[in-house]
């Protein structure tokens, strides 16, 4: 028997194409699908045909799902959605979809494209992001604080960092002036955790020699599950059983090359292993705390000591500007692609020096836009919003764009009350939504600059063959 010829076609292009096609009734069951659904999620025709699309999505995207099948049955119409898709083995598969419904014909056709590989790039970018604006939220904590309200600073650090890391408890340790016992100054703990501050309020060096001697090394000392600690560190395992800690971190915080304190991260209720991020952003906030702490020891010796060779209000005033670097960083997220985040407020000075130092790597990294993320700006007033309109403008010079993300809608009642006209600045809600329109901006082009070259080398060729 001969096969229609659209028939023929449709074989073919269902054989030919790596990603899986399918046709689904109106209903959403599977009528047919191609090889490559066995690749994808290790199902074939045989599990797939009669069964309906909802009964492989997770629970989490059924609704949506549900919602885009309905509008499919409504009429002739072409949407795109994302959901995950049990395979065989239990796992889900994140899965993009272009649907195109033929109500006439009682049918669907759907092509699906395995995106879990981008989704995993995507939320390890944005833990990336959110490690670094974590950083520069609690750095905030330091920038300018008074003597008297350091205590607070560390507290809150803790306390911020500790839930973050979803730890159960943070410690701050600091070296005595002997270097022979280690304080315990400040503790956070989550709700329900014990504390063991009155317990562990000084511990001598020689208590915990195996851990003392990495510290002093500047060691990073991390221990998944204690039970699992050498014979060597027998009496940190016996101690840390004993106060009901499973697994920690201790991070030494040094300034030049000296111990000064101890970052401390407990787990009590469970064993936790944490990934290489923790662990970097760990050292950051210990080299935060040792520079905020050498700080306080020189502002408590500066008031004995003035007639010094090198004035320690010297010190203090690079102490205080390395703080205030951390306070602002520009991160480069992606290709051409960099992040403000911004925290506390801005004032003429300071939004001076941020536009100067972005302009900087701007031009070092020749990048394309810059997202400013305000949802750490404490308020929104008119002098502010026309420091962030005029760094937009500046940055527009040297070619690139200014994104902001992060706008809240009590900022954004503001800056209308404000009369401040916002409709010439690519607005966002979050940092994430912001960086995914860059990115999809920097492929259009880059699909233009490739299409151009296309036609300047056709051009060519064909004069060529002109003059042969």
């Amino acid at each position: 028997m001969e096969v229609p010829g659209n028939e023929a076609d449709l074989r073919r292009f269902f054989a030919v194409c790596p990603d899986p096609l399918c046709v689904l009734r109106i209903d959403g069951s599977f009528l047919r699908v191609s090889d490559a659904w066995e690749r994808t999620l290790g199902l074939g025709a045989g599990d797939l045909v009669g069964r309906n699309l909802l009964d492989l999505v997770h629970q989490d995207d059924v609704a949506a799902t549900r919602e885009q099948l309905e509008r499919l049955r409504q009429g002739p119409v072409t949407l795109g959605l994302e959901n995950r898709c049990r395979s065989r083995s239990g796992l889900y598969v994140w899965l993009s979809w272009s649907m195109l419904s033929v109500p006439d014909e009682g049918l669907v056709y759907a092509w699906a494209r395995n995106v879990g590989k981008q989704k995993r790039l995507e939320r390890a970018l944005m833990q990336r992001i959110e490690t670094k604006m974590l950083v520069a939220s609690i750095s905030a904590h330091f920038v300018n604080v008074k003597l008297t309200d350091i205590d607070r600073g560390f507290q809150s650090a803790l306390a911020e960092l500790g839930r973050a890391l979803r730890a159960d408890r943070m410690t701050l340790f600091l070296l005595s002036e002997d270097g022979q016992r280690f304080l315990n100054t400040h503790e956070w703990c989550a709700e329900g955790v014990p504390s063991l501050r009155a317990e562990r309020a000084t511990v001598t060096r020689d208590a915990y020699p195996w851990l003392v001697e990495r510290l002093f090394r500047l060691e990073l000392v991390d221990v998944p599950r204690v039970a699992d600690l050498p014979d060597e560190a027998a009496s940190e395992r016996r101690a840390f059983t004993e106060l009901g800690i499973t697994s920690l971190i201790r991070m030494p915080a040094a300034y030049a090359g000296r111990l000064i304190g101890v970052v401390g991260l407990d787990a009590v209720r469970a064993h936790r292993a944490w990934d290489k991020s923790v662990r970097a952003l760990l050292q950051v906030v210990g080299e935060m705390f040792a520079i905020t702490l050498e700080r306080m020891r020189a502002e408590e010796s500066l008031r004995d000591v003035i007639d010094q060779k090198e004035s320690l209000r010297e010190v203090v005033e690079r102490q205080e500007t390395a703080i205030e670097t951390l306070s602002t960083p520009i991160i480069q997220v992606w290709d051409s692609v960099l992040v403000l985040p911004l925290v506390g407020s801005i004032d003429r000075h300071r939004a001076s020096e941020i536009t100067e130092k972005l302009l900087h790597t701007i031009v070092e990294t020749k990048s394309h836009y810059a997202i400013v993320e305000v949802t750490g700006v404490e308020e929104v007033d008119s002098a502010t919003a026309q420091h962030l309109i005029s760094m937009l403008q500046t940055i527009e010079l040297l070619g690139a764009q200014g994104v902001v993300a992060g706008v809240q809608p009590q900022v954004a009642q503001t800056a209308s009350s404000l009369g401040i006209d916002l409709s010439s600045v690519q607005v966002h809600r979050d940092l994430q939504e912001a960086l995914r329109w860059c990115i999809r901006e920097l492929r259009a082009k880059s699909g233009r600059v490739g299409r151009r070259r296309g036609r300047v080398r056709g051009q060519g060729r064909g004069r060529v063959r002109g003059r042969g």
